[in-house]
């Protein structure tokens, strides 16, 4: 039973540490799956608003006028995009870097939709001040904070690596620990059942076979104090009612 108990506690220990170790492993690559589309998503709203102002630049370099000066606004890319990054967000740190992009990028949308009226108009001077003025800082701080948002979801991803690696660490040293208990209490087993059992029983057969061979006295000492002591006992009480018969002749041991 006690070797029973121990396996059981190895084994135990051992299955709740690899569970726990499973678990958190995929708690962290769904985190990281999260957080690679959320940079994923970063930067194609970073790539869209540079495309878009790289076209507003040629527009304004070639002075073009009309349907030739319109600006495409893709709002269905950049829907698409924050609710991709709203849906993995993790942390609460994510939702409000979130928060400030998306109303980033609301004042984006509006001086893109401004910049777009004036250069239908074909007011050359009014649409230069307007990208210059307005266009370009909320540019500027829209895909700053684009840019921002993709980094700290990279961040993110290094810092589950290092939490995966030191919690492996925290749930193998418990296995270690159980594993060298049970080597312990497999010697201390080991010891007791030697010393209690195996090397009295050992003893008690070689005084009966001492005795029954070779007629030598029957002088085997247990130091327990349990059932093996009590058989020693009733052994020597047996040998020696043997010797009172056989000397009063009743009958001959040897034969």
């Amino acid at each position: 039973m006690g070797f029973v108990i121990i396996g059981l506690i190895l084994f135990a220990s051992g299955m709740i540490s690899l569970f726990q170790l499973i678990r958190i492993e995929k708690a962290v690559a769904d985190m990281n799956v999260n957080n690679i589309r959320s940079i994923e998503a970063s930067g194609r709203i970073f790539e869209a608003a540079k495309t878009q102002t790289w076209k507003i630049l040629d527009i304004m370099h070639e002075n073009s006028q009309g349907e030739d000066a319109r600006i495409v606004f893709n709002d269905t890319l950049y829907e698409e995009c924050f609710e991709f990054i709203l849906q993995n967000a993790s942390v609460q740190e994510e939702r409000y870097m979130f928060d400030t992009l998306y109303a980033k990028y609301q004042l984006f949308r509006r001086q893109t939709i401004l910049l777009d009226s004036l250069f239908l108009s074909g007011d050359m001077k009014e649409r230069n001040e307007c990208f210059n003025t307005f266009y370009r800082p909320v540019y500027e701080s829209f895909t700053k904070a684009a840019n921002k948002m993709g980094i700290f979801s990279q961040n993110t991803i290094s810092k589950s690596s290092v939490e995966l690696k030191n919690n492996f660490y925290r749930l193998v040293i418990p296995l270690i620990v159980a594993v060298t208990v049970g080597l312990l209490l497999v010697m201390l087993f080991n010891y007791f059942i030697n010393f209690y059992f195996i090397n009295p029983i050992l003893k008690i057969i070689r005084g009966i076979k001492g005795y029954s061979e070779n007629k030598q006295t029957y002088n085997v000492k247990v130091d327990t104090r349990d059932e093996i002591n009590e058989l020693n006992k009733e052994i020597k009480l047996l040998i020696s009612h043997t010797k009172q018969k056989e000397s009063a002749g009743v009958f001959n041991f040897n034969k």
